[in-house]
């Protein structure tokens, strides 16, 4: 794959010289044809009879085969009381094995096949994936279906993974980036929301083997799984495969689960997390964002690209370049598939130019909606997005997993030619009158981390001040 993707850059080379009949004498002269669609391979699709949804593709690259399972479990669903269930669940269906192999076994067989079986688990997907060569796949096939239907919570394995969790716990202060965007998704979604609840050493002591049957028993469910497989197959054999490996697999019967509802409102104000250890502050801000079927989806893509995607974008431009007050700094707008996204900007800077930092980042959100920018800017802000769909799809990987998403979520299929278009039809107005809609800098929620004694000024300049403990308990 990379051998095509220096091919594909040593065409538009030799296009641009063919165009102008010389080498170019700037990098700035080259000319690039615009980016044409892409060609998705029509997968086969069908239904098992429990319910189970299936994507095949073929890929006769190399003699190897990837399947991934898409199962409707996270800890969306988890008490927050016992937060941490569904991310011990998933790694102990994994680690623990199944009644009739265990996870030493397990490893052991895989061990010797030179293949891979891995579970993970996330807020509203437990994904398992098997890879291995071709002629290992009956095998591999057995396995997954094995630990789906039937996983063995091994009491020593549930102590191990608590023990993960618990370490992961002790680090969660380590890194200034990660509680800054950690605290400033609860204070968006709220602390004990399920989007913003968080794992502590009560939450992890309290789950029991108990819990994690009854969590598997509630979403591990086959009518709650899309199965993707793609590589060197034939795709009739391996629907055969398939339908004997689940076809034990009865319907649970359960209501599949929705997703929570976000309740992510403005939250005004400034939210200080002090912490004497550190020489320079980190911000992140931000206010509520949408999902990836909004109408205005498109235009606030690329509104975020030309504002702070990038080398040549706003943000990086006048704060970091011409200013020099970051280290680092962008902003995206997070746009889910099914549940409210946020607006973030952020960056880092030293102590003494922190509020000069927020309000040159303010300042430059705030221009957008002033201003309808430039053919240059928005040019540049559609080809970013347009050019960089090809990444998204260099793989086979990739492109099936993308249709499982879009499957999983109930989205159309054809919603990456949408895309395309979407971003391709956006205006300059429409960047400006989104931007003007939708960024209100007072209605900013901005987190700051740092030595508050070293600031340049007090926090409470930029507005009303709440004060976040991020103290571990014990």
């Amino acid at each position: 794959m990379t051998r095509r993707i220096l091919l594909s850059i040593a065409l538009c080379a030799a296009a641009a010289l063919a165009q102008t009949g010389k080498p170019a004498a700037s990098y700035k002269e080259l000319k690039y044809p615009a980016p044409g669609r892409i060609r998705v391979p029509e997968p086969v699709r069908f239904q098992l009879a429990n319910g189970m949804l299936v994507y095949l593709v073929e890929d006769h690259e190399l003699p190897t085969v990837q399947i991934n399972a898409m199962i409707r479990a996270g800890s969306f669903w988890e008490p927050v009381s016992k937060a941490g269930l569904a991310a011990i669940c998933g790694a102990v269906m994994r680690t623990g094995g199944s009644v009739t192999r265990n996870g030493d076994q397990l490893d052991k067989e895989l061990d010797r096949l030179g293949a891979a079986v891995e579970t993970n688990t996330s807020g509203d997907t437990t994904s398992a994936t098997v890879f291995g060569l071709k002629e290992d796949v009956d095998k591999g096939l057995s396995i997954l279906a094995d630990i789906l239907q039937h996983p063995a919570f091994p009491q020593d394995k549930i102590e191990l993974a608590k023990i993960d969790q618990r370490a992961t716990i002790d680090r969660r202060n380590d890194d200034p980036g990660g509680i800054a965007f950690r605290e400033y998704t609860r204070v968006m979604y709220g602390k004990d929301s399920a989007f913003g609840h968080q794992t502590e050493y009560a939450t992890i002591n309290a789950i029991t083997r108990d819990d994690l049957a009854a969590f598997h028993k509630r979403f591990f469910q086959p009518e709650s799984v899309i199965l993707g497989a793609w590589g060197d197959f034939s795709a009739a054999e391996m629907r055969h495969k398939i339908e004997q490996a689940f076809e034990g697999w009865q319907r649970g019967g359960q209501e599949r689960p929705k997703t929570p509802a976000a309740d992510v409102r403005a939250k005004t104000g400034v939210y200080a997390i002090n912490k004497d250890d550190l020489n320079q502050s980190t911000v992140v801000m931000g206010l509520p964002g949408g999902r990836m079927d909004d109408p205005d989806f498109f235009a606030l893509t690329v509104m975020n690209n030309i504002l702070g995607n990038g080398f040549s974008s706003r943000l990086f431009a006048q704060v970091r370049s011409e200013l020099a007050l970051a280290y680092a700094i962008g902003s995206s707008w997070d746009a889910n598939f099914d549940y409210q996204g946020t607006f973030v900007a952020s960056g880092g800077t030293k102590s003494e130019t922190t509020t000069k930092f927020v309000r040159a980042i303010q300042h430059e959100i705030g221009r957008m909606a002033g201003d309808r920018g430039t053919d240059a800017e928005l040019a540049r802000g559609k080809d970013n997005i347009l050019k960089g769909i090809a990444f998204d799809f260099d793989s086979t990987g990739k492109i099936v997993t993308r249709l499982m998403n879009y499957e999983y979520y109930g989205y159309p299929r054809d919603f990456l030619e949408r895309y395309q278009d979407g971003i391709a039809k956006v205006t300059k107005a429409d960047v400006q009158r989104v931007a003007k809609q939708y960024l209100r800098t007072s209605d900013f929620a901005v987190v700051v981390l740092g030595k508050e004694k070293d600031f340049d000024a007090p926090l409470t300049s930029l507005g009303k001040v709440t004060r976040i403990d991020i103290t571990i308990p014990k």
